[in-house]
């Protein structure tokens, strides 16, 4: 029984298929956006950082947003394995009643932020001796920059009905700030028309920067005035990168999604995802439609679960941020489903190093399609 899809965008399966995958072909790794849907890879995640990267001696520079940049900040403790463990776990209890506040998030959202980032772990990230971590966060302009919850829960709105017009409808009111590990160069060169900005992490801004890039809109609240970054009000990165598209962004020169011989022998982008596609952004995760043009994810290995693997759990599906909803009468079994999916994700990490170990990992890879 087969548990992992491999598919690759046309110059990372031009790579793949002359030199074969191997972690020192890994440059970069990217992270989605999309709540307790990670606890679906968190053993898969936990199997590449703990073991398959860890045996590379190349830097490998990450970017994820929300829970994709939280479990990418867990990779960098010391302990890579320990620290994917305790975000899941915490996670997996947060503590939601109905008609939550968001000053009660806060402080729930403050427990897992401690785990990530408690302690001595901004120093074990900030000088990890091979993974260079890079967050998103936007910067919002207008209603959505507003303290008032009506007032964003409005803009949303509003946002979600320009998006239909499609995906550049937001320039005005949405920039894309990118924290990077000051060591490393991170290639940003934006292509889809938003004002990006790179920032550099440091002791004072990392977890504000970290914190900004999983405020959702309505239910938490902004973060306001990252050092580095300037004033302003910064949300959510998914907002705009629900699952980051290395080519709507990452370092393609001239603008163009595919890559030049010499840029793609670079090495491979790296995308542990728990669906088949990507949503480029936060509202268009509501059009069934609105997926991302392969070309755009032209260096990027995508790996995701096959329903084989869903058919293993009870849930049958990624664990939803919704779930706090659906049982809000019976939170322990909420609990249990998802510590079950999160038990089970152990089998494709298991899977993925089985066939690195027999190097079956290429022969795996497919073309990727929309």
């Amino acid at each position: 029984m087969t548990l992992l899809t491999f598919r690759a965008g046309a110059s990372a399966l031009r790579h793949i298929q002359r030199d074969g995958l191997r972690p020192e072909h890994i440059h970069t790794v990217f992270g989605a956006s999309g709540a307790a849907k990670w606890l679906t890879i968190y053993g898969l995640d936990k199997a590449i950082f703990s073991h398959w990267l860890a045996a590379g001696e190349q830097p490998v520079t990450l970017f994820g947003t929300s829970v994709g940049a939280f479990k990418l900040a867990a990779a960098c403790h010391t302990d890579a394995a320990a620290g994917l463990d305790a975000l899941a776990h915490a996670y997996i209890h947060q503590r939601y009643p109905k008609g939550v506040t968001p000053d009660e998030i806060e402080r729930e959202f403050a427990k897992i932020l401690q785990v990530v980032m408690g302690d001595d772990k901004i120093d074990q990230i900030l000088s990890h001796p091979k993974l260079r971590f890079g967050c998103g966060a936007v910067r919002c302009h207008g209603s959505l920059a507003s303290d008032n919850t009506r007032r964003q829960a409005l803009a949303c709105s509003r946002a979600a009905a320009r998006n239909l017009r499609g995906r550049d409808a937001l320039q005005r009111k949405l920039d894309r700030i990118v924290f990077h590990d000051p060591r490393s160069h991170f290639p940003i060169q934006a292509h889809d028309g938003y004002r990006t900005e790179s920032i550099a992490l440091n002791r004072d801004n990392i977890t504000p920067a970290l914190k900004a890039s999983g405020s959702i809109p309505v239910y938490m609240h902004g973060v306001k005035d990252i050092a580095g970054a300037g004033a302003g009000v910064y949300r959510d990165g998914g907002l705009l990168d629900y699952h980051p598209v290395p080519g709507n962004f990452w370092g393609q020169p001239n603008g163009t999604p595919s890559m030049d011989a010499s840029a793609r022998d670079e090495g491979l982008i790296l995308y542990p995802h728990f669906y088949p596609h990507c949503k480029v952004g936060w509202f268009d995760k509501f059009l069934p439609w609105r997926k991302a043009d392969p070309a755009l994810l032209d260096q990027a290995l995508l790996i995701y679960p096959t329903p084989a693997f869903y058919a293993l759990t009870e849930l049958g599906r990624n664990p939803d941020r919704k779930d706090f909803a659906t049982f809000a009468k019976d939170d322990a079994e909420r609990v249990r489903l998802w510590t079950q999916v999160a038990e089970a994700s152990h089998r494709l990490g298991e899977e993925f190093l089985e066939l690195a170990d027999k190097d079956q990992l290429a022969a795996q890879v497919q073309p990727l399609t929309r």
